[in-house]
């Protein structure tokens, strides 16, 4: 799957989730969650909630 820059809105929740924003590619998106990739290779789940932990 194509890994996608953020828009400008996704920037701004990854910032309040405590991610830099900058770093991050969203690898799939669902109704619930986002599976984030970072350009170093790490994996973040996020609930649109505002819940973080780490993937893979």
């Amino acid at each position: 799957m194509r890994k996608t820059k953020p828009t400008r809105a996704q920037k701004v929740y990854f910032a309040s989730c405590g991610l830099k924003p900058d770093n991050w590619y969203i690898e799939k998106e669902t109704k619930d969650y986002f599976y984030l990739v970072s350009k170093n290779g790490q994996h973040r789940l996020i609930d649109k909630k505002g819940y973080v932990k780490k993937w893979k």
